[in-house]
């Protein structure tokens, strides 16, 4: 087993830190479902018409049948519908007792006597049938869900206007480097801006988890220290970029075990994003990424997502689809998984873009997924299929 296949097994193994809270469903879109969503009644709750038409007898179709009403949604009909009978109808509304049928508007003609005539021998019936969606009981989405649009629209129909979802963990973000300067200033010599607090930010806000930003710190082994103690006192996680790797200045990982956590992973296995530290003690973490921004994009993508969905509760796998390589593919070494941003064309092709190692931040503006080569692997051929990450 590979390193990275190993730390999916330990994440796959620890416990949630999160508890299970009740809360409206206009604040639900992005959560952690906690509980199993259950039908009260079927859906359709009624025989309904797929379309404006006239209902009636299957066995009438092609003869002149006469109107007894008309039938609006939301409305409940008042007549049965007998031998060449017919009452119009509208889309969504209860099918009348009787009628096994519906033949659509466009399919009719009026005639001069008022009775109307289905001129299509072939018509569909047009019924949704009660209990076709789903019947009471059913389980319609399950606990440990992140809930999107569609989920939200279920919830609803199913009658959930409270739901319960699991808290959020209060997470912190710390961005380290004496070289650094926050975006609105103009870097001196010897500096660079902090681009990794902005695309970190993003991924967790992306997640639904609401980010407190700690601001820059100096590579200094004391304040780093003292911003950890003062850190775990208030949140529950908390995430550097910078500081993880085995510089003279990268202090994450000594501080972490001067304040007894127990470091989980040093390393990724993956390529580029090889240095990290992910840390624990009792129920707080520390998830130390890399400064280069290509690889604390592809750390969090890997690792820290499906880690904070674990520690939420949350059974989320990464999307992966698969898809044929534009063109070759060739690397030099092949004893880590190598991690590659790629833009997925128009015609669902892979392609490679230009990319000059872990710090090439723009690699990222034009790539919209990520590729995985296996250990061992130097090349793709083009034509190959290979599955893709979209980001």
């Amino acid at each position: 087993m590979n390193q990275f296949d190993k730390i999916q097994t330990t994440i796959a193994s620890l416990r949630f830190i999160t508890k299970t809270e009740e809360i409206n469903l206009t604040e639900a879109f992005s959560r952690i479902l906690q509980e199993d969503v259950v039908a009260d009644i079927n859906m359709p709750p009624f025989d309904k018409s797929a379309m404006d038409g006239y209902a009636c007898r299957f066995e009438d179709v092609g003869q002149p049948m006469r109107m007894l009403e008309i039938i609006s949604a939301g409305s409940v009909p008042s007549k049965k519908i007998g031998e060449n009978e017919c009452s119009k109808i509208m889309t969504g509304a209860a099918v009348p007792e009787g009628a096994d049928c519906v033949f659509k508007v466009e399919d009719s003609t009026q005639l001069e006597d008022g009775k109307v005539i289905c001129t299509n021998p072939k018509t569909a019936k047009n019924i949704c049938y009660l209990g076709e969606d789903y019947k009471t009981g059913e389980i319609l989405i399950s606990k440990r869900t992140k809930i999107n649009e569609s989920h939200l629209a279920v919830l609803a129909g199913a009658g959930y206007s409270r739901v319960k979802v699991s808290s959020l963990p209060k997470v912190a973000l710390v961005t380290t480097g004496s070289e650094l300067v926050e975006p609105d200033q103009v870097p001196p010599p010897g500096k660079i801006r902090n681009s990794n607090a902005s695309q970190v930010s993003a991924q967790l806000k992306k997640m639904g988890i609401e980010v407190n930003y700690l601001g820059l710190a100096a590579d200094d082994y004391q304040k780093l220290s003292d911003l950890v103690s003062s850190a775990f006192e208030k949140f529950d996680i908390l995430i550097f970029t910078g500081g993880a790797s085995v510089g003279d200045f990268d202090f994450i990982p000594h501080i972490l075990k001067e304040q007894n956590f127990t470091v989980l992973w040093e390393r990724s296995g993956l390529k580029p994003g090889n240095p990290i530290t992910v840390a624990q003690k009792e129920n707080k973490y520390c998830i130390g990424l890399s400064g280069n921004p290509v690889s604390s994009l592809v750390q969090f993508e890997f690792i820290a997502k499906p880690l904070l969905y674990r520690l939420m509760n949350c059974d989320i796998k990464p999307r992966k689809i698969k898809a044929s390589m534009a063109s070759n593919f060739h690397r030099k070494k092949a004893d880590r998984i190598a991690v590659i941003p790629v833009k997925i064309n128009n015609e669902g092709e892979v392609e490679t873009i230009p990319f000059h190692g872990s710090a090439h931040i723009n690699s990222l503006v034009l790539a919209n997924a990520l590729i995985e080569v296996p250990v061992g692997q130097l090349e793709i051929q083009k034509g190959d299929f290979v599955y893709v990450r979209p980001i």
